[in-house]
């Protein structure tokens, strides 16, 4: 591992914590970045060294430091999907991609924290997912722009239609705009092959993950219930991107 990937992997930690912190105040409807890190429980402002990824957590036992109230597994373990993120970038980015697909997975990241907390998907942020896509496609494969375009039609046009033709059945919503602009972003990623692979392991992902939060419950999984699908397409869409064939990207590497 170079100095470079080392960087990016330590660097997803701090990520991983700023995006747990701003899904936190997104869902409390404060400003994402304004302000120093509280507890929630006492409103005491934490200290540089309560901060430290995983580490203080570690540290302070999951507890506040004054109050000794429960943090929590979110943070830690948004901490390492970061760094996880990092290193899977540094192991299976596409050639010339790599900066790139760290980008994508922290951008991924931070939709699922949020859309876990609050049912939305930011539209500033699936913008971002399709901004950083477009600016890929232009570096590393201009020639192969209609098959990325062709990604974010058929992506946002299939969940789009599967919201429409839900509600218009059964008389409710059953699918958020969200959702159907995640998935679209995406497309400029994966391209029109990539669709269906994604909408296959998203929605594996999400029946099991729906199933296995009834049984913890002890609940019965019913048609009405909300489910967040946003994760489990970010999810999809950067396991399709990170194995597609290494002969689709060009070989040369851009840092």
């Amino acid at each position: 591992m170079t100095a470079f990937e080392l960087f990016l992997v330590l660097a997803g930690l701090l990520m991983g914590s700023g995006i747990d912190a701003a899904a936190d105040r997104f869902a409390r409807e404060e400003s994402w970045i304004a302000g120093r890190s509280r507890c929630r429980t006492c409103e005491r402002p934490l200290a540089w060294y309560e901060l430290v990824p995983v580490l203080s957590w570690a540290a302070m036992r999951g507890r506040c430091r004054s109050c000794h109230a429960a943090i929590g597994w979110s943070a830690p373990l948004t901490e390492l999907a970061g760094g996880a993120l990092a290193l899977a970038g540094v192991a299976w980015a596409p050639p010339g991609t790599l900066v790139f697909t760290v980008l994508l997975g922290w951008l991924l990241l931070a939709l699922a924290a949020i859309d876990l907390r609050t049912y939305l998907l930011p539209d500033s942020l699936n913008a971002a997912v399709l901004a950083l896509g477009a600016v890929m496609v232009a570096l590393t494969c201009p020639a192969d722009w209609p098959v990325h375009l062709a990604g974010v039609v058929i992506g946002f046009g299939l969940l789009w239609l599967v919201e429409v033709l839900y509600r218009r059945l059964r008389g409710r919503d059953g699918l958020g705009r969200g959702d159907a602009k995640l998935l679209g972003a995406l497309g400029m990623w994966v391209g029109a092959p990539g669709i269906a692979p994604v909408l296959l392991i998203a929605s594996l992902a999400g029946i099991a993950a729906a199933l296995a939060g009834s049984v913890r419950k002890a609940a019965p999984l019913r048609a009405t219930s909300a489910i967040a699908f946003g994760p489990w397409i970010a999810l999809g869409g950067f396991v399709v991107w990170v194995m597609q064939p290494d002969d689709f990207w060009l070989s040369s590497q851009i840092y």
